[in-house]
């Protein structure tokens, strides 16, 4: 190989060992960073059940307050309150309020027991006072929450009480719906305020703020949402282990895959320097094989068909082409084409007026702008009009879609025809067909093979004819070998087609000797 060839190899090969190891340490990341997301999304759904269904024992106490309509704080409405509280596993007490004062609870409590101003309000309209002290019990803090006049105590622990794998992970709930996201429970040290979140409600999420990974479930049903947030050091532990895994693994396939890449790159490196250098050194010619006119023999074209002269030998398309393709090298070989063209075909043209030759352009081809400028230059310096020039694409080329197709437009407004190869040899149809801009359909020689025969695929080549007729499509009739071939094709419609029939691919100076030979005879014919 070449010094930049040995360059790029080296580099694949590198890249081929590193990749695999480096993606190993990568998944164990990954694997490590999910593991800790599900087990802080675990944490955040059970604080969230707990605080729905501290929700829900609120909401349907409140029903049934309501639904017994009981005088307020008579003892009968008393004894209810009581026996909500006490089926209630989240909630202390029940209690009537009038503005910022509990009259009577289910603790058997009666007149105004002082609870200070709301701390917020929900966006359902629920009163929430945070950090409420009071005169009776144990003299602990309690979370009142009020509506429609009765009130529910809440301890401010119990939603939040679910265990968690380590002691550094912090969990708290807060109210979306207010300005600041004001955090109404919580306990850890590592709560920020930059992590309490907006998501939609039932939504779930999870982010990584400095190495620290947080998880955000927010309620589907009421005004708040849960945080649980673990620090870096429970990822960095669960990496470890899952490394020990795959980064093993990851150095095997990293040599393997290394050893397997700079042998392929060798080779296809070698090859692209062989055809680079093929290109710049001319070893590229062309012959022309005629297309003919079926029933009068006359040949109106040639298809330009590249060849590689190599010492002692000439290498066939089938060959180089589908290397070439591979390594972007084709663009090199058709401006070699396309300078040979524009060389011939003015020898063509003048001594056939009509003459047409057509060039075959890859998929990489079509997808160049550059292409465009190719065939201005070919008309520009061979002197000839447009419609002395024909570009054929194979089938395969459409798979790039729109891309090609407005290259392909690009063309025909420049007056050069269009012709497809290897037609239904691929994926086409009708439908697709019809979507494309294009004047010529190439019947493949594998179906003008079967004409005359008993094979499987004998009638597709009468369907093939049968759709380029419908879109008004000229048909050219590729591998033509026999004069019952050619009386079929002729039968069906099929004016022009190319095959060892009508003539050999040949060289420039023979072409232009034959269609001499055939103005003369023309000529004479008509002098006589």
């Amino acid at each position: 190989m070449q010094r930049p060839g040995v360059i790029v190899a080296v580099a694949i090969g590198l890249t081929a060992l590193v990749a695999p190891i480096w993606w190993s340490v990568h998944l164990a990341w990954r694997q490590s960073l999910a593991a800790e997301e599900n087990r802080l999304r675990y944490n955040a759904r059970d604080v969230d059940r707990r605080a729905e269904e501290t929700r829900n024992q609120m909401l349907g106490g409140e029903q049934v307050l309501k639904k017994a309509n009981l005088a307020p704080c008579s003892p009968g409405e008393i004894d209810l309150m009581r026996q909500i509280a006490l089926v209630s596993s989240y909630l202390q007490f029940v209690a009537r309020i009038e503005g910022d004062n509990l009259i009577c609870t289910s603790l058997g409590t009666v007149g105004p027991i002082p609870v200070g101003p709301v701390t917020l309000t929900s966006e359902y309209g629920i009163d929430e006072r945070l950090n409420v002290k009071i005169p009776i019990g144990t003299g602990e803090s309690f979370y009142i929450f009020s509506s429609d006049g009765f009130a529910f105590s809440v301890h401010p622990d119990l939603p939040i009480d679910t265990s968690t794998e380590g002691p550094d992970v912090s969990l708290a709930i807060f109210v979306p719906s207010s300005a600041a996201h004001l955090q109404i429970t919580g306990f850890g040290p590592h709560l920020r305020p930059e992590w309490f979140r907006v998501i939609p409600k039932g939504g779930e999420t999870a982010f990584v703020d400095q190495g620290f990974v947080i998880s955000i479930v927010r309620s589907a049903q009421g005004d708040f949402a849960v945080v649980a947030a673990a620090p870096p050091s429970y990822v960095h532990r669960r990496v470890a282990r899952f490394a020990m895994l795959y980064v093993p693994l990851g150095v095997v396939c990293g040599i393997a895959l290394a050893w397997a890449v700079f042998y392929i790159a060798r080779r296809s490196l070698s090859m692209s320097s062989v055809l680079r250098a093929a290109a710049h050194r001319r070893e590229f010619f062309v012959e022309y094989q005629p297309i003919v006119e079926v029933d009068t023999r006359r040949w109106i074209g040639a298809e330009a068909l590249v060849r590689w002269r190599r010492p002692g030998k000439v290498v066939q398309p089938d060959l180089f082409i589908p290397m070439a393709e591979e390594t972007e090298v084709i663009s090199l070989i058709t401006n070699c084409v396309a300078a040979i063209v524009a060389a011939d075909l003015p020898r063509f043209v003048s001594i056939e007026p009509d003459f047409k030759v057509t060039m075959n352009l890859s998929p990489s081809d079509l997808r160049s702008t550059a292409t465009l400028t190719t065939l201005e230059n070919i008309l520009r310096v061979a002197g000839v009009r447009p419609a002395n020039l024909e570009i054929e694409a194979t089938e395969r080329s459409f798979i790039h879609g729109e891309e090609i197709q407005d290259i392909i437009r690009k063309i025909r407004s420049l007056g050069i025809s269009v012709a497809i190869d290897d037609f239904g040899t691929g994926y086409s149809s009708l439908l697709y067909l019809q979507n494309l801009d294009l004047d010529i359909l190439k019947i493949d020689k594998a179906f003008v093979d079967t004409i005359g025969t008993d094979g499987a695929t004998n009638g597709v080549v009468l369907h093939i004819i049968e759709m380029a007729h419908s879109l008004n499509l000229g048909t050219i009739a590729e591998g033509v070998e026999t004069e019952e071939q050619a009386d079929f094709l002729l039968q069906r419609g099929v004016r022009h087609a190319q095959g060892w029939l009508f003539g050999k691919p040949m060289a420039a100076e023979s072409l232009c000797d034959s269609l001499l030979e055939a103005r003369a005879l023309r000529e004479r014919e008509i002098s006589a």
